[in-house]
């Protein structure tokens, strides 16, 4: 059985995971989640520390190991680095498309709330009744929020209520422009609306 000094492993691990980097600090990385090249790879990867004595590994097994841990990782970390930015981008797409659709400036600053929304003015163009009678962000159909942080930009809330009024009309197909403006009465005089929008509706 090979014999190894446990400081001088330890030191050398410690030299190996802070040469992996900062990625590493925020991502931890697991040695066991890595895919082995063999019996004796994966018994290093599970305990590194303990190797030796378990797996009666060599100090230049466990090196050799732990050395393709770290070329492993960084060979992924520019994949990582792209997959993040990507995310990024995606999120401010994501955000561009909801303060479109809402048509607020991304930093708002009024409070002034158009109830028929883009999404809302679409479907009600699909509508067999409705078709024609409203449109996108309609001055008759406005109310005042409370405050900014009532109403700025495109919340959840807002989808939210732009979804359930979508509905609606996807099921009334044959509702009346009376029966839809009641409808959103109702939602706007609900308590959690009350307190975004006052006056209601």
């Amino acid at each position: 059985m090979v014999r190894i000094n446990s400081k001088a492993l330890v030191l050398w691990m410690a030299l190996v995971l802070a040469s992996l980097g900062s990625a590493a600090a925020s991502s931890p990385v697991y040695l066991a989640q890595l895919t082995c090249l063999n019996t004796m790879d994966c018994c290093i990867r599970k305990e590194p520390l303990t190797a030796a004595q378990r797996c009666g590994a060599s100090s230049s097994e466990i090196a050799e190991a732990l050395n393709g841990v770290k070329v492993l990782h960084e060979a992924t970390q520019p994949e990582a680095a792209t997959l993040k930015e990507e995310a990024s981008e995606q999120e401010s797409a994501q955000a561009g498309e909801a303060s479109e659709a809402s048509d607020e400036p991304s930093e708002c600053t009024g409070q002034k709330h158009h109830i028929i929304s883009r999404p809302i003015a679409e479907e009600l163009e699909k509508h067999a009744t409705l078709r024609g009678l409203y449109k996108p962000r309609d001055e008759r159909f406005v109310t005042r929020a409370k405050d900014k942080e009532s109403h700025c930009g495109y919340q959840k809330w807002h989808r939210d209520v732009d979804n359930e009024v979508i509905q609606w009309l996807k099921e009334e197909v044959k509702a009346t422009p009376s029966q839809f403006e009641q409808l959103l009465r109702e939602i706007y005089a609900r308590p959690n609306m009350r307190r975004r929008f006052p006056h209601g509706f």
